[in-house]
């Protein structure tokens, strides 16, 4: 009974440090999400100009907290996302851009990014 109680507490103590680190990924996985998203509005924008000035306002998209492990109820707002968009050409009609999404959890600093290669439509 003693080493069974041991494990069983063991698992207990265990248990809110596993959540925090589901909710974290959770978080990441939303920012991967928005990085995509704003990489595809200005995926569109340079396809369709041929350039990579004058790129798209980010869209503000709020970080979704979910419901709480031990409740039913949504959890307080996070805040939103940062996205940002930085492109560079790699020759008359091709770019590479990367987006970089931060967000603030826990008192720290975190970011994602997501690059991707751009073939420009225009002048085609």
């Amino acid at each position: 009974m003693v080493i069974i109680l041991i494990v069983v507490m063991n698992m207990i103590v265990a248990l809110p440090a596993t959540l925090g680190y589901a909710a974290d990924a959770s978080i990441q996985i939303q920012a991967v999400g928005a990085a995509q998203d704003y990489l595809d509005v200005v995926r569109q924008y340079i396809k369709t100009n041929g350039v990579d000035t004058g790129l798209p306002a980010p869209p503000v998209i709020p970080i979704d907290a979910g419901n709480g492990f031990f409740s039913n109820g949504p959890q307080p707002s996070l805040g939103d996302f940062d996205p940002t968009a930085a492109c560079s050409a790699r020759s008359l009609f091709s770019f590479d851009c990367t987006v970089t999404v931060s967000w603030s959890a826990a008192g720290a600093e975190r970011s994602v990014h997501v690059e991707s290669y751009i073939a420009s439509q225009a002048g085609f």
